[in-house]
């Protein structure tokens, strides 16, 4: 979510999860059972068929990748096949069929050949598996030819972010900061991340922020700054993105797992959204002029800001783990994604360490800093009798009333997840938390994995946290931060189901409005011109993103429509934890989405392509929809 808060209203707390027996969240458990043999000897250059086996005996399914590589004792020499996703479902197994190609740059030698998949899918672990014949590769091909990545995802409303030619596994970014002067003294990212073509160059997503050093597997490497393409709407308002262009002394070949350290330092800059709005490294100041109070940095991130303060491939659909260490002066608190790992005292600073093992987006990081009232406590999750984690901090300004007020909302937050995991599964992430924070210029709230950012209103940067709002921000745990879009224009999809989530709370917790009064409401007054923006298409405008009508309310309707036309909130929900569960951790597409919800809906004929007429007409359509859910025969 990224729109306005509104002025906190107490509601009764709902009951917080009785104490249970400490328990594991719902997880796949990928390994490879079998790997067919490969041809005895191979030149380079040649290709052959494999097909890898893998069961899942887990509880849980998931999409998973197999990837192929020849291995020598304990060392992958390269990798020579990687598989699409594919689904495996619980206590099931699947074959991939692959298409192996022996490297031009292979040397002459036996391998094995051996099959690997992440234990979790995206995540954990790899589990691998040799084929019982050896490869003898006779080599004498030509030599590896090298090419640049390339420097742009081809995102429908933000080309200029995105990297091609990799994937990244994991950030570790440590940060030596003052708070005083908003500056880091000294900073070093270190990317892990695998090749995906043979890259004779890549680029990163990085602002202007001085480099000191450029490493590539620990050799000191080229770079150079490069602005975007084609300008990110008015130059002259909004920040443009730019390149860190990075050229490693030796070609990277495909298939092999390279480091890149990016040293750095300098006073980081907020981005000016195309909506003039602010977000990466945002000084946590007040009131929104001078003379102002700064104790810190207020980090969200939302689409691009994460490039403000480290270089990453800046794009949703490149998901990794994170470390985050913060050095700060003694007194100040610092906050990462994931679970705090340590706090180290070093007499004049103290060094805050989290990691998130889960995939993360760049754009769900965080390290903010200030006073805070910082606090460490725990919930249980009634479906899975797990103690969770809970982080929360809270502006060390706050006023006795405005403290009371936050720690109300936030006494309610396990009471919520828990209404949000009987609805969705289990909740996908081992630990959570909040931060309130007065920054004024701000105004909105966001998602954060694991920690939800409260900013307080736009002028005064007052810390509050509305009930509704956080129910919106935890709902996006599932959808929006596990289940993430695909590209930018997906937004409808994770706004409009935390919006439809906090409607739903508030009618069976709060006294509100049916969600189906709701619809009903919005479909009789919502002027003409508001349709005008399809929500799956937002104008190819990103000022657009953030529209609170075609992304949040008509991607509620749009969802609160296909409830009604289901007939049926068993179904329904069973739709809903099957989206979470299949793009766990992992991203979806618009029309991925309209995919399930077709197959989920059991009709078939004329009435399957009505539905898929409605799905066009609320999604992509730029007039008032016509096809509405009483066009639908009653279940």
């Amino acid at each position: 979510m990224k729109r306005l808060v509104f002025v906190p209203v107490l509601v009764a707390a709902l009951a917080c999860a009785l104490p249970g027996v400490a328990g594991a969240k719902p997880q796949a458990k990928l390994a490879p059972t079998a790997v067919s043999d490969p041809p005895a000897t191979a030149k380079n250059g040649d290709g052959f068929p494999l097909t890898v086996t893998i069961s899942n005996t887990g509880k849980r399914d998931r999409k998973a990748r197999v990837r192929v590589y020849l291995r020598q004792g304990s060392d992958d020499v390269a990798r020579i096949a990687k598989s699409d996703r594919k689904r495996i479902r619980a206590g099931a197994e699947r074959d991939f069929a692959l298409t192996a190609v022996v490297g031009l740059a292979i040397p002459a030698a036996s391998y094995d050949v051996v099959a690997c998949v992440k234990r979790r899918g995206n995540s954990g672990n790899d589990r691998c598996r040799a084929a019982a014949g050896k490869l003898e590769v006779e080599g004498g091909g030509p030599g590896p030819v090298f090419t640049p990545g390339a420097r742009t995802l081809d995102d429908p409303l933000l080309p200029q972010i995105g990297n091609g030619g990799y994937d990244v596994r994991h950030y570790e970014i440590d940060l030596d900061y003052d708070p005083v002067a908003n500056s880091f003294d000294a900073a070093t990212t270190t990317i892990t991340a695998v090749a995906s073509q043979n890259l004779s160059q890549f680029s990163l997503d990085f602002q202007d922020l001085p480099i000191d050093a450029v490493r590539v597997n620990g050799a000191n490497a080229g770079f150079s700054r490069t602005g975007p393409s084609e300008p990110l709407g008015d130059p002259t308002i909004t920040t443009q993105p730019m390149k860190l262009v990075v050229d490693p002394v030796a070609g990277i070949l495909d298939g092999a797992e390279f480091t890149v350290e990016v040293a750095y330092h300098g006073d980081p800059q907020a981005f000016v959204d195309p909506d003039e709005s602010l977000e990466g490294w945002i000084p946590a100041c007040y009131p929104l002029t001078p003379p102002q109070t700064c104790d810190g940095a207020f980090v969200v991130n939302e689409p691009i800001g994460a490039q403000s303060w480290f270089p990453s491939n800046n794009y949703p659909t490149d998901k990794a783990s994170f470390d985050t260490l913060v050095t700060v002066p003694a007194g100040s608190t610092a906050v990462g994604v994931g679970e705090l790992v340590s706090e180290t005292d070093n007499g004049a600073t103290t060094t805050w360490h989290w990691r998130e093992d889960d995939p993360t987006a760049t754009y769900l990081t965080t390290a903010t800093v200030g006073d805070f009232l910082y606090e460490e406590g725990s919930m249980v999750e009634t479906s899975t009798g797990r103690t969770l984690p809970v982080y929360n901090l809270i502006d060390a300004t706050a006023t006795v009333p405005q403290l009371a007020a936050i720690e109300a909302s936030l006494a309610q937050a396990p009471g919520q997840i828990n209404f949000l995991g009987d609805l969705y599964g289990a909740y996908p992430f081992d630990s959570t938390g909040a931060v309130a924070d007065r920054a004024s210029g701000v105004g909105y709230a966001l998602e954060v994995q694991t920690k939800p950012h409260y900013s307080g209103g736009f002028t005064s940067g007052n810390p509050s946290i509305n009930i509704s709002t956080q129910l919106h921000e935890l709902a996006h745990q599932w959808f929006g931060n596990s289940a993430t879009l695909e590209r930018w224009s997906d937004i409808w999809f994770q706004e409009g189901f935390a919006n439809w989530s906090d409607w739903y709370w508030t009618f069976l917790e709060d006294g509100g409005d049916d969600p189906a009064a709701i619809w009903d409401d919005l479909y009789a007054t919502t002027p003409a011109e508001d349709w005008a923006i399809a929500p799956a298409v937002l104008d190819g405008d990103p000022a657009n993103l953030f529209a609170f009508f075609p992304t949040y309310q008509r991607g509620a309707m749009t969802i609160q429509g296909y409830r009604e036309i289901l007939g049926d909130d068993d179904v329904f929900f069973d739709f809903a934890r099957a989206l979470e569960d299949r793009f766990a951790y992992g991203n979806v597409s618009t029309q991925e989405f309209i995919d399930l919800a077709k197959e989920f809906s059991g009709v078939t004929g004329p009435e399957l392509e009505l539905l898929d007429l409605y799905f066009q007409e609320w999604l992509y359509g730029t007039e008032k929809p016509t096809v509405v859910p009483d066009d639908f025969s009653a279940p």
